[in-house]
């Protein structure tokens, strides 16, 4: 990959972009799998799509990064296997519960769960972005304060495309990125490297439930 390529990849301004582009994936892998084979089926189709481009994507950034050893990062596989299993199982069950939810604008059969797909993915992209940029991180590559800006509204604005939903379950993912923000802050022997992960799947899994909560008030 071009030395360009890889810097477009890894500058925070576009990362919310690549979450959408990601979520845009996913949302097509679930409608195309959705002409074949029942929603579960469908479902789970999606989420790999959307994993597969997620470990290319942060593949390249984490290349760029330096090894764990050098960080001196404390590895705790067993609980890190656990959380991940217990939080792809979570967002498995609320996207199933999702692909029901009906959005505040008419749109062909199967692709109201690709726009909220696209919405979580770019909100946990953004709020990724928010992270590393916070001071108590010191981040090797400082942030703007105009990049970080730019990538919080690139990743914010489609959740405004689900109305009520998108708004409450965004308002509860930023919540939970500071939560856990607080979490890391004192706890020092957190993995430097999974931190922005872990960030992002917390994050677009607290935005799907509290958006799938709220379905039923609006």
């Amino acid at each position: 990959m071009s030395t360009q390529r890889r810097h477009w990849i890894s500058a925070p301004r576009f990362s919310p972009l690549l979450g959408v582009m990601i979520g845009a994936v996913g949302g097509a892998a679930y409608w195309l799998a959705a002409q074949l084979w029942p929603t579960n089926i469908a479902v789970i189709l999606s989420m790999l799509a959307t994993e597969v481009m997620q470990g290319g994507v942060n593949g390249n950034a984490v290349a760029q990064q330096p090894s764990d050893e050098n960080t001196g990062a404390d590895r705790t596989p067993a609980l890190g296997t656990f959380v991940f299993v217990f939080a792809l199982l979570l967002k498995y069950s609320t996207l199933m519960a999702l692909s029901a939810a009906s959005l505040p604008f008419p749109v062909p059969t199967n692709v109201a769960l690709g726009l909220i797909m696209i919405c979580g993915h770019g909100a946990r992209r953004a709020l990724a972005v928010s992270l590393i940029a916070s001071p108590d991180r010191g981040s090797p590559a400082p942030i703007s304060s105009g990049d970080l800006a730019l990538a919080l509204c690139l990743g914010f604005a489609p959740s405004a495309l689900l109305g009520i939903p998108g708004l409450i379950g965004l308002a509860i993912a930023v919540i939970a990125r500071f939560a856990f923000g607080s979490y890391l802050k004192h706890n020092r022997k957190a993995i430097a490297r999974g931190t922005s992960y872990a960030t992002q799947q917390l994050t677009e899994v607290c935005f799907y439930l509290a958006a799938l909560a709220s379905w039923r008030f609006v």
